[in-house]
């Protein structure tokens, strides 16, 4: 990972903290201690609604597929009235290009939203305390890796811990795990991806008894899949060596 270039000091830049004196910093101020509590609600507030949008993009494929076409040729027109060629075409376009695709932002992006609103909430919650009146709860940092608008600087990933603790360390690696994806979220991303689209073709499938309910286990399967993976894919990028800062 690129090394950040802190604003302020910052246990998660990639560069080896231990190995350097640490740095001073300014203590907040009257009024930023009196805003604060209200920037992180605001914060908290945008990253909860990003989460919630991203939450819900598999659900929404899902409904916009199945109910697409109205009293014209929709998605259900589509499966049952297409050439078979065209039909086998389309297929091997969504498993191999579509699913993959999908279900990797399906994963990225609740990784990148809605540890940051958790985070928000937390240093909302300490500000609150007087032990923390004097410190500053988060930093910002920058690295070329994370994902972001096309610019020629590096990304700045804010909302990053000062005071470290199980709870921030945990979703500040998740954090990082959604905004630097690499191949490890490739996998988690397959069931959920397969799943989107399995839904609308079962709902074409005339009413046969057993084959809605063997449908719903296998997305609840294919959804705990994901689940399972992604906890593997954490656990995986930070027993790396390339990841190493963010542990320490």
């Amino acid at each position: 990972m690129s090394p950040y270039k802190p604003m302020r000091p910052n246990v998660y830049s990639s560069a080896n903290a231990a190995s350097r004196p640490a740095r001073r910093t300014t203590p907040p101020s009257s009024l930023e201690r009196a805003l604060r509590p209200f920037g992180y609600l605001l914060m908290g507030l945008v990253w909860s609604g990003i989460g919630a949008v991203t939450l819900v993009l598999p659900a929404a494929l899902t409904i916009g597929l199945a109910t697409s076409g109205g009293d014209g040729f929709g998605s259900a027109d589509f499966v049952t009235d297409s050439d078979p060629v065209m039909l086998i075409l389309f297929g091997v376009f969504v498993l191999f290009v579509l699913v993959p695709l999908l279900g990797y932002a399906f994963v990225c992006l609740p990784l990148a939203a809605v540890p940051f609103a958790v985070l928000s909430f937390t240093y909302m919650v300490q500000s609150l305390r007087p032990a923390h009146a004097t410190t500053r709860l988060s930093a910002t940092g920058w690295t070329n890796e994370a994902i972001g608008p096309v610019a020629i600087i590096p990304t700045a990933l804010s909302l990053l811990p000062v005071r470290l603790t199980p709870w921030t360390r945990f979703w500040a690696k998740t954090a990082l795990l959604g905004w630097i994806p690499g191949k490890e979220l490739f996998v988690p991303g397959l069931p959920i991806g397969l799943a989107s689209f399995l839904v609308p073709v079962w709902m074409f499938v005339p009413a046969v008894p057993g084959v809605r309910v063997i449908g719903v286990v296998v997305v609840a399967a294919l959804m705990v899949a994901t689940i399972a993976l992604t906890v593997r894919a954490w656990r995986a990028r930070y027993r790396s060596e390339r990841f190493r800062h963010v542990s320490n």
